[in-house]
């Protein structure tokens, strides 16, 4: 039987998180860490932080294990 999972995405440009409607008018809506724990509180299952700029300035990130490491490189 498959169990529903949440799965919150938070787009981060420049270390802050946006929203935006597909990336036009886009505006600061807060720290990282205070959203993804907030959304931890709320109950979400994982939260994924997506670098909306990351292809467009030759980066690539990847998050390894259930921690917080990060590991970015330039292409």
């Amino acid at each position: 039987m498959l169990t529903k999972r949440i799965i919150a995405c938070l787009d981060v440009r420049g270390g802050r998180v946006v929203k935006g409607v597909q990336f036009v008018d886009i505006v600061d809506a807060g720290d990282p860490a205070e959203l993804a724990h907030r959304h931890a509180r709320g109950g979400a299952d994982e939260i994924v932080l997506l670098d909306i700029t990351a292809t467009h300035e030759g980066l690539v990130c990847a998050v390894y294990g259930g921690g917080w490491d990060t590991f970015c490189r330039r292409c």
